[in-house]
């Protein structure tokens, strides 16, 4: 048998496989290297992918490790990791995403350069781990919510549930924050806890609703006349 009959027949037999697999329904190949989605777009919100320029964002757009997502002026994103863990990007922030799949075990990160996110996520399972990361700070999360904010002075961590150890990048030192408390990690070097405001919960649990749909506060106001008219105030 000549080369090329030989080359025709090995070309065949590639065929015959690849039309029988499609037949069988056999499924596509994934992407292993996505980690998350973005579930949610609201207003100006970019993403940036690695090697790329910034690019408009959009529903349903996968994420990768070493992506970012930027929001503009009264803007926000909610992006959901593979394991339903969820972020909300709030207005003039800026996060970058990690990830690494090792067996089945999915451990993440989200580094915050400036801004605020709500945080909703799953419990980790054993060899897993969730961390944000800041300049100044590193908040190790097994399974809890709240909200991360990065400001020039300090960061906060607010917790609702769960236990969040709050470590100071430049000290070492660490707090370690229960449900209904915050951390505070300064430029200073020093980290401490004490009780969350009313007005901080009330922020924290905005920010890490996991719901797409908007929350609605109605608000009965009187003028005094006896006229009484509802004010519908929507949080995005």
């Amino acid at each position: 048998m000549g080369d090329c009959e030989m080359t025709n027949n090995v070309h065949l037999r590639v065929l015959l496989i690849a039309t029988c697999a499609l037949l069988l329904g056999a499924a596509p190949p994934t992407n292993e290297a996505t980690i998350a989605l973005i579930s949610k777009v609201i207003l100006d919100v970019t993403r940036k992918e690695v090697g790329k320029d910034w690019q408009p964002a959009k529903r349903g757009e996968t994420l990768s490790s070493g992506e970012r997502v930027k929001t503009g002026d009264k803007a926000t994103a909610i992006i959901k990791f593979k394991d339903n863990s969820m972020l909300r990007v709030r207005e003039k922030t800026e996060v970058l995403l990690g990830g690494s799949q090792q067996g089945k075990s999915f451990s993440k990160s989200t580094g915050v350069e400036r801004g605020v996110i709500g945080f909703s996520i799953k419990k980790q399972q054993p060899g897993e781990e969730f961390r944000f990361s800041s300049p100044t700070s590193v908040a190790s999360i097994r399974g809890t919510s709240g909200q991360f904010g990065v400001a020039d002075s300090s960061d906060k961590l607010i917790v609702l549930d769960g236990l969040v150890r709050l470590t100071n990048k430049i000290s070492l030192q660490y707090v370690d924050v229960s449900g209904g408390f915050t951390g505070i990690s300064g430029r200073d070097g020093k980290v401490r806890v004490r009780p969350s405001t009313p007005e901080e919960k009330l922020a924290a649990q905005l920010a890490s609703r996991t719901g797409d749909r908007d929350s609605k506060l109605d608000i009965e106001l009187d003028n005094g006349s006896g006229n009484k008219k509802n004010i519908e105030i929507k949080f995005k």
